[in-house]
């Protein structure tokens, strides 16, 4: 009986130790949950900006006939425009509460969709469409990278 006390005594101080250990540890998974949606908020907007570049530039292709941003044959720029902005009202979700309460993998598997529908638009409506998708694919990829390296992703 005298060995007992210590043991429940000791018992209890381990114990609490796990229990503190426990909480921070889920707290640091919350906290990258948390980068991790403030991350794809900050880079829809990047890619938002992106769209809207194009768009632009599709818009201004008939005044300045720019070989970069030159539509196939038979594309009707009205339709693509309005795909793109499409694109953009699906980015937005991303700046939601709803986008926060998705994990993370949930949250990559969406912006990929996304950034694959836009490489696909690209490559399928401008005659330089393959160059023009690389270019925007590599500028889209140092900032992500810049972000991740903010946010310690």
């Amino acid at each position: 009986m005298e060995h007992l006390v210590p043991v429940l005594v000791v018992s209890a101080i381990v114990a609490f130790f796990m229990y503190k250990n426990i909480n921070k540890i889920t707290s640091n998974i919350d906290n990258l949950e948390d980068k991790s949606y403030e991350l794809y908020a900050k880079y829809a907007r990047i890619v938002e900006g992106y769209i809207k570049e194009l768009q632009s530039n599709i818009e201004k292709n008939s005044v300045l006939a720019d070989e970069k941003y030159k539509l196939q044959e038979g594309v009707d720029a009205k339709e693509l425009e309005e795909n793109l902005s499409s694109l953009i009202r699906k980015l937005a979700f991303f700046e939601t509460l709803q986008a926060k309460q998705k994990k993370k993998k949930e949250l990559e598997s969406d912006f990929f969709e996304v950034l694959s529908s836009l490489d696909s638009m690209i490559q399928e409506n401008f005659k330089n469409g393959e160059n023009l998708a690389d270019e925007i694919r590599d500028n889209l990829h140092e900032e992500y990278v810049k972000l991740k390296k903010f946010y310690e992703i």
